[in-house]
């Protein structure tokens, strides 16, 4: 069910009062949905209390402000650029966050990924992408991927958990010179393989396997690929006209079920592993995204107008707002 109505205004009033009485305490004490990385701060905030009665606190102190983050699976680390472009390991280990510059990557990469285990991430520079692997215990296994000889820049970006595999989605040219579609790359090939002849608005490793999910805004289709860097067999296509456009699909952390959003439609479907028995449910927002955060919770949309869209199925399936008020200083 969807947690929206008039109480809502109520709600965020109470919420925004607890936020200002839990500045003075423990950045990471207390019961935690997860970790957030907020723009408007450019800083990485924790997010107090449970679902349902959960609101972002004060940013946790980095020393140095946040362009853009990306966390683990597991959320016990995030990648991030700063603002003078370093990337950055920020591990998150009980009461302590510990931060390290990865002197191994270049500076300002284009788009971050990580792998749905978190084991590998993938860094785009234009048309060069860094594989780094053994995360987050290693931070200089590096693998080097050309992709010069893609018509365009990457869409859409996913890694294997090996590092192996890397998946890259690009839009056509608009004369139709060059079609979009989505290609492997394997390590060790110098050249990219033929995967789907259309572009895909998400593209997302299955964990510790090469199996992949692509999701096709224009299709209205969730393609479950076997051996994507290799044979490339579908498993299964989903299409159904109660979910038009999926933009992000993704299996879910206990493995159970396939969760499969449309920004364009403000609608979540959850599937089983197979495609089968889709359950929907409506959203008062443009899920844009099935980012874990603890458990079984996930974030579905950017902060936005003071606060964020999750999805607790810890039991019955519910869609819940998180407030994010301000905090005392831009960033940290």
């Amino acid at each position: 069910m969807t947690r929206v109505g008039v109480t809502m205004g109520r709600s965020y009033l109470i919420f925004f009062a607890a936020a200002s009485l839990s500045a003075g305490q423990g950045l990471l004490s207390g019961p935690s949905v997860g970790f957030l990385f907020d723009p408007q701060a450019q800083a990485i905030r924790n997010i107090q209390g449970i679902p349902g009665s959960a609101v972002a606190g004060e940013s946790l102190t980095l020393g140095f402000p946040v362009a853009n983050a990306v966390f683990s699976p597991a959320q016990n680390y995030a990648l991030a650029a700063g603002a003078d472009g370093s990337v950055n390991l920020i591990v998150f280990g009980g009461p302590t966050v510990t931060t390290q510059i990865v002197t191994a990557l270049p500076s300002a990469p284009d788009h971050i990924v990580v792998s749905p285990a978190g084991h590998a991430a993938a860094f785009a520079y234009g048309t060069s992408v860094k594989v780094l692997t053994g995360l987050p215990g290693s931070l200089d296994q590096l693998a080097d991927i050309d992709m010069s000889a893609l018509p365009s820049a990457p869409l859409a970006l996913a890694v294997s958990d090996d590092g192996a595999v890397l998946l890259v989605s690009i839009s056509g040219d608009p004369q139709g010179s060059s079609p979009g579609g989505v290609f492997a790359f394997n390590r060790g090939e110098s050249a990219p393989r033929f995967i789907a002849g259309q572009t895909a608005s998400d593209v997302n490793f299955i964990g510790n396997s090469h199996d992949a999910l692509i999701a096709d805004e224009s299709a209205n289709s969730i393609t479950d690929l076997q051996d994507a860097g290799g044979a490339s067999t579908i498993q299964w296509i989903f299409v159904d006209d109660r979910l038009p456009a999926p933009s992000v699909g993704r299996v879910s952390m206990d493995g159970q079920r396939i969760l499969v959003g449309s920004a364009k439609n403000g609608i979540i479907a959850l599937l089983n592993l197979d495609g089968s028995n889709p359950v929907f449910m409506p959203c008062t927002c443009s899920p844009n995204q099935m980012a874990p955060l603890s458990g079984l919770v996930y974030q579905l949309t950017d902060p936005s107008g003071g606060l964020i869209w999750i999805m607790d199925l810890t039991q019955d399936p519910r869609i819940l707002f998180v407030p994010i008020p301000p905090v005392a200083g831009d960033s940290q």
